[in-house]
């Protein structure tokens, strides 16, 4: 086990817990975008930038691909899964709770016909903390609610969230 692996530095617990109070005190939607330039390279390569940041996306050769970078559905699994990790961190810091260690494994099921969507996603979220299984629930549940990606998903997809603490399956 990693000796916290979630340091709270002053700077960002200072800035963690004023973002959390100023959602919690919004009375009216107030709108933030992402924006995210995707633009064809080659193939089915495409580069995908955000600010001074960019990544590849492509498929596989099987697929056409040129396979040098992940394929579309990962990003989106990813995202979905890395905004409610974020969450739970934010809410660790906020509520002063030690993570020795914080990892998930999400699996997006999805129909491959034409016109299919998502069936299901699936988090399994391993916690190691000498925080109480309280205390990790209650951020479980705060997360999930704090999360946009959630929020959005979880009206058309059914998602689960299946979460340990120190080995031990909560329900939440």
């Amino acid at each position: 086990m990693r000796v916290n692996a979630l340091k709270i530095y002053p700077k960002l617990a200072a800035v963690v817990k004023e973002e959390d109070s100023e959602r919690r005190n919004l009375s009216e939607a107030k709108i933030g975008t992402q924006r995210i330039d995707v633009e064809l390279v080659e193939q089915l390569r495409f580069t995908a930038s955000s600010g001074r940041f960019s990544f590849a996306i492509d498929e596989p050769p099987e697929r056409g691909g040129t396979d040098t970078g992940l394929p579309p559905l990962a990003y989106f699994v990813a995202g979905a899964a890395s905004c409610l990790m974020t969450q739970y961190a934010k809410l660790a810091i906020a509520k002063e709770v030690q993570l020795s260690s914080m990892k998930a494994v999400a699996r997006g099921h999805f129909d491959r016909r034409v016109g299919g969507a998502f069936t299901d996603i699936i988090y399994e979220i391993a916690i190691e903390s000498a925080a109480d299984e309280d205390a990790i629930r209650a951020i479980a549940r705060e997360a999930e609610l704090m999360c946009y990606a959630h929020n959005t998903l979880k009206n058309v997809v059914r998602i689960y969230t299946h979460l340990t603490l120190n080995g031990k399956r909560l329900q939440f």
